[in-house]
């Protein structure tokens, strides 16, 4: 008897070992483990919202560069603002043409 009595002792000594470690990694180490992580996914997120913001802030600079530099010059944008008006008048005057019954001969080019 002394043999079984060793033997339950010893399981319900490992049994309640297991018990008190299980709570222990509930109550202590999860909610600790839980901190440090939601804390490093918040630093790593500011982190990479700081590296995507630097890098789109040098992208935008890079276009709006390129197309001022891509602008035309004043005399190029003036001659197509008036051959664009041009142009409006001319449909203008044809379709007022056909509209009153006259018509204006075209130029050949």
């Amino acid at each position: 008897m002394d043999l079984m009595w060793m033997l339950a002792i010893a399981a319900t000594s490992s049994l309640l070992t297991l018990v008190l470690l299980a709570a222990w990694l509930t109550l202590v180490v999860r909610p600790r483990m839980a901190r440090e992580i939601r804390g490093l996914l918040t630093e790593q997120a500011e982190k990479a919202a700081e590296t995507i913001a630097a890098e789109v802030e040098a992208a935008v600079r890079r276009g709006i560069v390129g197309g001022v530099t891509a602008l035309p010059t004043r005399e190029v944008l003036q001659g197509t603002t008036r051959n664009i008006a041009r142009t409006s008048v001319e449909i203008v005057e044809e379709r007022l043409g056909q509209l009153f019954g006259k018509r204006r001969p075209r130029d050949e080019d």
